[in-house]
């Protein structure tokens, strides 16, 4: 039997634990040691063991819930089940900022992890284990799974064989430290944890058919993928403070919401979101200007998966490569939320991966502060692209002669220029670029008015040369609501 557990996200009091067993029928009940004490008792003591989804019956899952120990510093969690016992640590997000001078909080932001291209000994998750300050809280922006690749993999079409192989891809990457493979299991064991979807988390530009995914071309396919991936999805991402589709985080004066963009979209460009994720975008915006209004510093952090300033996909490019964000009708009801805070004065940062490039853009008001701030941080590891890697090893090759190669050459560079969207008449500027595998920390202070960020780009390659070069902190960036 292997055993592998990870602390998610949950409500303001909740401490979350996700428990897995493999191979195993009937899972043996689980016990839990917190912050080095006697064995306690989850509040809810009927939590069940339930499939992973994955085909098997030998494959299981369950959420265990307690309260939080009684220390504001990270403590120790010891999960054992049978004869096999795995140990986490976690920390309780703090309720407010800390000050300016004091340490800070910190925010781990990653997306697009292709694990069959992280097998050498300084893999993602060693690398990020090795990094000062220690994130207080881990966010998976998409992209954990890629269950379309490799491209020309012969997918079944019947539904158990298709969760056996699509399970695997799972199974490999949260398991992995129990499979001594590299893998996202050795990131998780230190929470709290939260994941949202993207495309690759069913098949990419879903729920878009893709010509090169045969299992997308019928109506009946495409659902059948679209169950096995969404339940895999559930049963290993999702936490059950995300089962109405987003999840609210406060750490004031910093207002968190992050958003499932991909799970409901719907193949005629009508929505990205279900309703309880507009819900509760109408409820943080509220929040955040009854805040204002109360004459205390207020900033909204956002994600939904995508970049938000990006330019709307033409009808060619919508339909076989990558829909963007602003081809929905409602990513007009996010812009207008979002006009509407910087209009009051309260600044947003949106953070995203999806796109395999880094960047910092912020929006300027015409007196020149920062009221929105967008941060990517993409890819963690690079996917293999048949045909356009091969073609940018030859070109890289022919740039030698001229003493011109990339450091990345299978990378997409970032765009030199930001898109011309409107937002509150923001004047946009590029702030830093990020090219290569890497993750971004997020190290968050609170100042007068508002908060101060700043952003270390860590560059993942295996290469240390290079993981020395392209690291970069872009700091600080000053983010105060207007009074």
């Amino acid at each position: 039997m292997q055993l592998f557990a990870y602390n998610q996200v949950g409500q303001t009091d909740e401490l979350v634990i996700w428990v897995g067993v493999l191979g195993i029928s009937d899972p043996p009940p689980v016990s839990f040691s917190i912050a080095g004490g006697d064995a306690v008792i989850p509040k809810d003591t009927g939590a069940s063991f339930e499939p992973l989804g994955d085909g098997s019956a030998l494959n299981h899952r369950a959420i265990f819930v307690f309260d939080w120990p009684d220390t504001p510093e990270r403590f120790p969690i010891e999960v054992a089940c049978g004869d096999a016992k795995v140990h986490l640590t976690s920390k309780r997000p703090p309720r407010l900022l800390p000050v300016l001078g004091e340490t800070s909080f910190n925010l781990l932001l990653l997306s697009c992890y292709y694990q069959p291209n992280d097998k050498t000994a300084r893999n993602v998750a060693w690398l990020i284990r090795q990094l000062k300050p220690a994130a207080d809280f881990t966010f998976l922006a998409g992209d954990q799974v890629y269950l379309d690749l490799p491209l020309l993999q012969d997918l079944p079409k019947e539904k158990t064989k298709l969760a056996q192989i699509l399970g695997k891809k799972y199974l490999t990457n949260w398991f992995s430290a129990q499979l001594s493979q590299p893998g996202l299991a050795n990131l998780l064991t230190h929470g709290p944890a939260m994941c949202i979807p993207d495309d690759h988390e069913y098949w990419n530009n879903y729920p878009y058919y893709q010509l090169q995914l045969n299992n997308t071309h019928s109506t009946n396919d495409r659902e059948n993928w679209r169950d096995v991936a969404t339940l895999l999805y559930q049963r290993y991402q999702m936490a059950p403070a995300q089962n109405n589709g987003f999840f609210r985080m406060d750490i004031a004066p910093l207002y968190m919401l992050f958003v499932d963009g991909r799970s409901v979209r719907d193949d005629a460009d009508d929505h990205m979101f279900n309703a309880a994720s507009i819900n509760a975008l109408t409820q943080w915006t509220d929040e955040l200007l009854a805040r204002k209004a109360a004459n205390m510093s207020a900033v909204g952090l956002l994600s939904s998966g995508q970049a938000f300033l990006m330019e709307k996909a033409d009808a060619w490019r919508r339909r076989l490569v990558d829909a963007e964000m602003p081809n929905y009708k409602d990513f007009e009801t996010l812009k207008t939320a979002l006009t509407k805070l910087i209009n009051a004065g309260i600044p947003v940062i949106y953070l995203t991966g999806d796109v395999h490039w880094g960047r910092i853009v912020e929006g300027r008001n015409k007196t020149g502060e920062v009221m929105f701030c967008e941060i990517i941080a993409s890819p963690a590891r690079l996917i293999d692209s048949i045909g356009q890697d091969q073609l940018n090893f030859v070109n890289n090759k022919l740039r030698k002669i001229f003493d011109a190669t990339k450091p990345f050459p299978y990378h997409t560079d970032p765009p030199d220029e930001v898109p011309d969207m409107k937002l509150a008449n923001l004047d946009f500027s590029i702030k830093h670029k990020q090219s290569g595998d890497h993750v971004a920390m997020l190290r968050f202070n609170q100042i007068p008015g508002g908060v101060s960020l700043a952003v270390d780009y860590y560059c993942t390659d295996p290469d240390t040369q290079k993981r020395t070069m392209y690291s970069k902190t872009v700091a600080p960036i000053k983010i105060v609501s207007l009074n």
